[in-house]
């Protein structure tokens, strides 16, 4: 697993983080927007729950009626996650969208403004969650969250590593966007974003 020390979530490490040439070298190849966008969004998904020390990570995005939906995420209990903040619209992801800053959620258990998101939390073992804004062509697109089943420390939070991050999945989105307009993505591989799914 690597290691990219995340202060918001660990309370720990000082250690410089690892450059994002490091970070596309680690993830690139695995990576093919112009092949399977869904696939590569999974991929985006298991990458971000790696680097960050994550217990899930999600990929959420806005729909064409400008609905924040569920994209991809890497495993179940993400999508639970992501789901619920679609059908409540509200949440870190939903806050870093409106906001585009990163929104944190340190305590599901003790944070009241979470309201019915933090019960969904607490409900599949999680605690605490990051989501940051996923900005294409001037303005966020989407957002990239990712969390974890213990409190996150309430000391400095750092969006710049997820946000780095997000910056790599939107380019991963651009390259997907002119290949679909090149009419190379294959059909059965085109997204579904449905509701709830």
């Amino acid at each position: 697993m690597v290691s990219w020390p995340d202060p918001l979530f660990s309370g720990g490490s000082e250690e410089s983080p690892h450059d994002l040439v490091g970070l596309l070298g680690l993830i690139g190849t695995d990576l093919h927007p112009d092949q399977d966008l869904p696939a590569t969004l999974h991929q985006a998904a298991i990458a971000a729950k790696q680097l960050f020390e994550a217990d899930a990570a999600g990929v959420m995005l806005v729909d064409l009626d400008g609905t924040l939906r569920w994209a991809s995420s890497s495993d179940q209990r993400a999508q639970t996650l992501e789901d619920n903040q679609e059908v409540f619209a509200a949440g870190p992801c939903t806050q870093a969208l409106t906001s585009g800053r990163p929104a944190a959620m340190h305590d599901a258990t003790l944070e009241r403004r979470w309201e019915e998101i933090a019960l969904v939390f607490v409900e599949v073992h999680i605690r605490s969650g990051l989501s940051v804004p996923v900005d294409l062509g001037g303005g966020p697109i989407g957002t990239l969250g990712r969390v974890r089943g213990r409190p996150a420390g309430l000391g400095r939070q750092r969006g710049n590593r997820p946000a780095a991050y997000a910056g790599v999945v939107a380019s991963l989105l651009s390259a997907a966007a002119k290949a679909h307009l090149r009419g190379r993505w294959p059909t059965s591989s085109r997204p579904r974003w449905t509701p709830g799914a």
